[in-house]
Parts: C-alpha cells; sequence; structure tokens
C-alpha cells in the first residue's frame, strides 16, 4: 500500500448526488472498508438517497444533508463541516468531483482528503488523482474505483449488489397483492422516463405497444416504474396496457423499488438509475441506450442486453435533442420485442 495510512481509524465516504451512480460506487466502498477492516466507515450522502446505504454492510454510519441552493446553502456548509470536524475522521475519499463536495471536507480539517484534482479543487485535496480522458471513458464502476489508487494496486472490483432485507421483500409480495397481481408468472417492468432528460427517453407510445404485446403473449401484468413528475408517461403507455398495467411511478421507497425489481423477471428501460438498481439486485435488463454511451453507464454484468444505434451524434450526452432524435427513433418495437421474448425463453429454460 502507498503512502501511510496506518493510522486510519475513521473514515468517510462522499457519496454521489444521483440513484444510479450510488450504486456504480458501492464496489469503491465495499473495497475501502477490505482495506480498512477495523476502521468505522461513514458515508456523507444527501438525504433522499439514505435507504441506498441502509443495508449496505461495509457503511456503519449514514451522514445525511440537506442540498440547498442560494445564500442559504453557505451556513448550511458550515455548519455541515463543523459536525464532521467534530467527527474527527481520519480519511475522506469524495466520490463527486465538484468544488463544494471538496469544499465541505477541506472546512472539516480532514487530514487526509483524495478525490480527482479538477473543478478547481487540487489545493483542497492531498491525494489528487488526475482524471484524464482515459479514465473518464471508462464504465463508471471503474471511474470511482480508481479513486483509490493511492492505496497501491488492488483487486477487480465486485459487482453491485443491493442487500435486501426481508422486510423488504414481504413489503413487496403484499404490495403486489393489494394491487390485485396475480402470482406465478413472470413480471415485466418498465422504466420509461429518464432523470437527466428526454434525449434518454424512447416513445412513450413504443413503450406502450411493446408493454400491451408482452402482457399478451406471457400473460402477465407490466410494472411501471419511474418518478411522480413522470405520471404523464405512465399515462400514457397504460392507454395501451389497461388493468395490465401496474402505475408505481412515485409510490414506493428506492428500497421498495430495488424489492419489486427483485420480482420482476425482467426490466425494459432507458439510461436511468433503476436501471442499475434492477441489476444489483440481480434482475436482468433490456436498456435502450441513445444519447449517453453504454460503455460507460450501461447495466453491470453479462446478463443484460443494450440496444443502440449508431448514428453520428451519439453520444451527445444533451438532455433534450436539438435535431431528429434518431438515436431512438430507429429502435423499434419489434427489435426490442425480440430480444426481450429471447431473454425471457431463456430464463424459462434455466
Amino acid at each position: 500500500m502507498k503512502g501511510d495510512f496506518k493510522q486510519i481509524n475513521r473514515i468517510l465516504v462522499r457519496g454521489v448526488n444521483w440513484v444510479g451512480d450510488t450504486i456504480l460506487t458501492y464496489p469503491t466502498v465495499q473495497q475501502l472498508k477490505t482495506l480498512f477492516p477495523q476502521s468505522h466507515l461513514a458515508i456523507l450522502v444527501p438525504r433522499y438517497l439514505t435507504d441506498l446505504w441502509k443495508t449496505f454492510p461495509s457503511v456503519d454510519e449514514i451522514i445525511p444533508f440537506q442540498k440547498k441552493k442560494g445564500i442559504k446553502s453557505l451556513w448550511e456548509d458550515l455548519n455541515l463541516s463543523q459536525s464532521l470536524k467534530e467527527r474527527h475522521f481520519d480519511l475522506a475519499v469524495i466520490l463527486p468531483r465538484s468544488f463544494r463536495s471538496a469544499l465541505h471536507i477541506y472546512l472539516a480539517q480532514i487530514p487526509v482528503r483524495m478525490g480527482y484534482r479538477d473543478e478547481g479543487r487540487s489545493l483542497l485535496l492531498t491525494h489528487r488523482i488526475h482524471r484524464t480522458r482515459e479514465i473518464f471513458n471508462v464504465h463508471r464502476i471503474h471511474y470511482y474505483y480508481r479513486l483509490l489508487e493511492p492505496f497501491g494496486k488492488i483487486e477487480d472490483p465486485p459487482s453491485p449488489k443491493i442487500f435486501l432485507r426481508e422486510e423488504d421483500r414481504k413489503w413487496a409480495i403484499q404490495a403486489l397483492a393489494e394491487l390485485g397481481v396475480p402470482g406465478g408468472k413472470p413480471l415485466i417492468g418498465m422504466n420509461p422516463g429518464a432523470t437527466y432528460g428526454l434525449a434518454k427517453c424512447w416513445h412513450p407510445e413504443r413503450f406502450g405497444e411493446l408493454g400491451r404485446r408482452l402482457a399478451e403473449q406471457w400473460q402477465t401484468n407490466i410494472l411501471l416504474f419511474g418518478k411522480e413528475d413522470e405520471q404523464p408517461i405512465i399515462h400514457e403507455i397504460r392507454r395501451y396496457l389497461g388493468t395490465k398495467g401496474i402505475d408505481l411511478a412515485g409510490k414506493t421507497s428506492l428500497l421498495q423499488l430495488a424489492a419489486l425489481l427483485e420480482r420482476c423477471a425482467l426490466l425494459v428501460t432507458n439510461d436511468t438509475g433503476t436501471m442499475h438498481v434492477a441489476a444489483a439486485v440481480g434482475t436482468p435488463v433490456v436498456a435502450l441506450f441513445g444519447s449517453t454511451p453504454p460503455h460507460m453507464t450501461g447495466p453491470w454484468g453479462d446478463h443484460h442486453a443494450v440496444v443502440k444505434k449508431d448514428v453520428e451524434c451519439s453520444p451527445c450526452w444533451k438532455r433534450i435533442c436539438p435535431t431528429d432524435h434518431r438515436c431512438m427513433e430507429l429502435i423499434t418495437v419489434d427489435e426490442v420485442e425480440e430480444i426481450v421474448n429471447k431473454k425471457l425463453k431463456d430464463l424459462n429454460n434455466k
């Protein structure tokens, strides 16, 4: 192990701000605990993400904070840094690359502070990892894992895993029963929205037509996931599905979402956080990609399928397509249906 890290007893990890990225940082946090098994490891995360760390065995403490904007955020930042200072951490690993996330840790006077050095924050860090073009272009699991570089050579990252409790699984069974969803059928999940923007989204009517065909062929229900503000998309899809479409958008906690996804035989989704939650509970994913590159943000594992068209403007990383959205326009219902059916048949034959 490089450097002198013998006196590391209390570790703080500044977690990321998104659901999908949170899942993709699991291997980094897990490996950090492996390197310092006797340490007390705390995770500092926005309050809305605490659910995803409640059951994670490598974390000893969750420190939630409320993200605020404007002048009030300055007072909150100072209070947070003072609170962290009083906890006497020895080491901080800063997963986000924002200036603000590094400033919190710097003001807390944690002796060892490591993170990516861009965004003008080099002076705030003691161990700076250069974010090269090569690092930026790898899968996000490897991207975060590289922050452990100061500790020397480490093993390959484990796969991200959500550790569900029995109470979460029982809740999912009861919730589906109350919704009138019969057991014994291969439930299919769909996530037709995307937080980052409409450029990542396949057309709702295509999700609807696909769901109608799958519900009819497999005699099953389609569970529709998403955020509460994505209700218009869900409503459009349910026009095709009728009673076979179960609206769950905005109606679950993150662990409840994970428990429901675990009960699905398969999830059809855009590039979303829900996609990574499904993969982390072992549910196969058929992921539709357009404006983002799957080699960087795709579902982790070998049992997933990615549908993507090679068009000259993709990946563009834009929130809204400025032209004709051809990356998604070219993905047809027929080809996605064929991939899903093959996946489901393969699962049935196991």
